[in-house]
């Protein structure tokens, strides 16, 4: 990274010249914002070696785990009866960074925290590093240091730091030029104190801890790292300061498995290549949008980045459900974090705001869209030479406290979430999950059953509230209270000096088949599937819709996704023939109108529920009068849009068995 590309860094502010030809610059652990000023300095310093606090055994294994980057590996050292170290070694790391640089300009690192039993265990209160970009990297340092200079020192931390300056001094001994040490920001400021006096050989084990090296499982990484593994991707494409050429925002969505319509023969699958090449078009996007030039260098922008992670999880969502995000929703999406954040005492939010924010605004689905776009970390799916270890943070002390959420997310107080998750399942071979459809037997979700019988109810209800409005009326006080007072009329009309009852008359008639359209579709275009399924049981209704081809979702192993454009309900079961195959409707002009007609015509109650975004038209409102009935308009807009987000989606399954696996798929 050039040093042109940014504002300069005030070096001896961040690193003043030291005793002994030893600087020492304060960092926060495992933060993306840290990394880009360590960066900076390296490159305008460029000393002659580099010094980490990190335990001295780990120093061959931490060389190795560096040279497999941008894949990301975790380092263990353990005793037994001790508490294990586990050190993730991520591109973002401030540490990490240093100890890359100096392997790529050939200058050597040393790792100078020794190797002693630290009984110690507190996590200091780390201001956001997202202040980078506001006081500059000096002030913010600088303050992180005088906060650290304020807390209790426990014995433990002056013997490091004592072992630290020893081993630090060592080290600068076997080099031609000066030592850059590395440090958390709490030991600043005592370790260039120990460093400026004579410093004797710490008292430290003879026997070594054992150090062993693995390949962090891509499951795992959310709940080990501090930042979004997306953070960490953008700043490994952009860490030279060559920023690359966004690519197409379609190119990193697509996950569909295309299918033939629904004689369901592949003729396409997303497999490991296509997946990894969606994910490494993600990071490329994410460095290109997300990462901008700032006081501390180029660095990626937590801001910038909840962008990437609400076009892409919103983009892939309506790929997938061919459901479009409000505009409202995406303005509540960036205050809801933004708020969320503060309230956790940081600047600007990070994983499990995003995530919290998309579910809030919108479910659950898009919540895992959000998600899934945030940890996205493609070099982890590449096929490791050593061993792979699959961590939970829940089984670390992260200071971890659990809330309850689908996929069990763990928030941290104090710092930014650490994410463990079940993983959604992915085919190995898509052509596998299609098996069972070329036979008959295809059923439906109960779950989802339950929801939409429940939302058909609810506008039945409904329907007669409105119908018993009408024919409510409101007069003055006289002889009886009828049903209440009308507390509207009676403030509407003060001068009267009077008070106003109302009585509410029933509605006449119960409602019967409900008929919601969703999108008219007039082309026969956007959603050409069409079925007509009966009920299970008694407390089920006959169904009738049209929706996006089914085949163009494969989700699991025998099942299959689709989007409503519009469905019909009646009850009770069992007498619903094919109205798509019906020779009564074949002057239909269009499919909403083919579930209105039969919605009239099965409907065993005077009243036809009609949910759309226009009122039916006069032609089917003649069809329901000479029938009897009334088909009653209630308007989309009144209507929750997440209630009805929610019943918008459904599932087919290829036979009863795939209900007991459909769990781990519908989500």
């Amino acid at each position: 990274m050039s040093s042109s590309s940014r504002a300069p860094l005030q070096i001896n502010r961040l690193a003043p010249e030291g005793a002994h030809g030893i600087r020492v610059l304060p960092v926060a652990h495992e933060r993306v914002e840290i990394a880009a000023v360590v960066r900076g300095v390296l490159d305008r310093l460029r000393p002659a070696g580099v010094a980490v606090e990190l335990p001295t055994q780990l120093t061959e294994k931490l060389g190795a785990a560096v040279r497999r980057l941008p894949r990301i590996s975790v380092l263990l050292s353990e005793e037994p009866g001790q508490e294990a170290l586990v050190w993730v070694v991520a591109p973002g790391d401030p540490i990490v960074e240093a100890v890359r640089w100096a392997q790529e300009n050939g200058r050597p690192f040393f790792c100078v925290d020794p190797d002693v039993r630290y009984r110690a265990r507190h996590r200091d209160p780390v201001p956001d590093p997202y202040a980078i970009w506001t006081l500059g990297a000096e002030a913010y340092l600088e303050l992180l240091v005088k906060s650290g200079a304020q807390r209790p020192v426990h014995d433990d931390d002056r013997v490091r730091e004592q072992g630290m300056a020893y081993f630090s001094r060592q080290a600068r001994r076997t080099l031609d030029g000066e030592l850059l040490v590395l440090t958390g920001a709490a030991h600043a400021q005592r370790l260039r104190a120990l460093l400026e006096g004579p410093v004797a050989r710490p008292m430290i084990r003879l026997g070594k801890s054992s150090a062993g090296l693995w390949h962090l499982d891509p499951v795992s990484l959310t709940g080990l790292m501090a930042d979004a593994p997306l953070a960490h991707a953008a700043w490994e494409g952009a860490r030279d300061g060559s920023i690359p050429e966004a690519p197409e925002l379609g190119e990193a969505l697509s996950r569909k498995i295309s299918v033939a319509r629904f004689g369901l023969r592949v003729i396409t699958g997303e497999g490991d290549e296509d997946r990894q090449l969606r994910r490494r078009r993600l990071a490329e996007y994410a460095a290109a949008t997300a990462v901008r030039a700032g006081p501390a260098g180029w660095a990626p922008d937590r801001r910038r980045l909840a962008e990437v992670v609400w076009r892409v999880g919103a983009g892939s969502l309506r790929e997938q459900t061919d459901s479009e995000l409000a505009a409202w929703q995406r303005r509540l999406f960036f205050d809801y974090s933004r708020r969320h954040a503060r309230l956790q005492g940081l600047l600007a939010p990070g994983l499990y705001e995003w995530t919290v924010a998309a579910r809030g605004v919108g479910d659950d689905n898009l919540a895992w869209e959000v998600f899934d776009a945030a940890r996205t970390y493609p070099w982890q799916w590449q096929e490791s030479e050593i061993p792979v270890a699959r961590l939970d943070g829940s089984e670390l002390d992260l200071g971890s406290r659990k809330i309850r959420f689908r996929r069990g997310f763990l928030s941290v107080k104090g710092r930014p979430l650490r994410v463990p998750v079940r993983q959604r399942p992915e085919p190995e071979d898509p052509a596998e999950w299609l098996k069972g459809f070329d036979a008959a037997g295809i059923c439906s979700y109960p779950a989802e059953d339950l929801v939409i019988e429940d939302y058909g109810r609810f506008l039945q209800a409904k329907a007669k509230s409105i119908l018993a409005a009408e024919r409510s009326r409101t007069e003055p006080f006289s002889s009886g209270l009828l049903d209440g007072i009308d507390l509207r009329e009676t403030l509407r009309n003060p001068h009267q000096d009077r008070i106003y009852v109302r009585e509410a008359l029933r509605a006449p008639g119960e409602a019967g088949s409900v008929v919601v359209i969703f999108d008219r579709d007039r082309d026969d275009r956007l959603f050409p599937f069409r079925m007509t399924w009966l009920g299970e049981h008694d407390q089920e209704s006959d169904m009738a819709f049209y929706s996006t081809d089914p085949g163009s979702q494969v989700v699991g192993p025998g099942i299959l996704r689709a989007t409503y454009g519009g469905f019909m309900l009646t009850m009770p079961r069992g007498r619903l023939f094919d109205v798509w195959e019906d020779p009564d409707y074949r002057f239909c002009r269009e499919k909403a109108e083919v579930l209105c007609l039969a919605a009239i015509d099965y409907s065993r109650e005077k009243i036809v529920v009609h949910v759309a975004e226009e009122a039916p038209g006069e032609r089917l409102r003649r069809y329901a009068g000479a029938q009897g009935k009334r088909l009653l308009h209630v308007p989309m807009a009144s209507l929750s849009p997440i209630s009805l987000r929610k019943i918008r989606v459904l599932h087919l399954l290829a036979g009863h068995d795939k209900r007991k696996v459909a769990k781990s798929y519908v989500w």
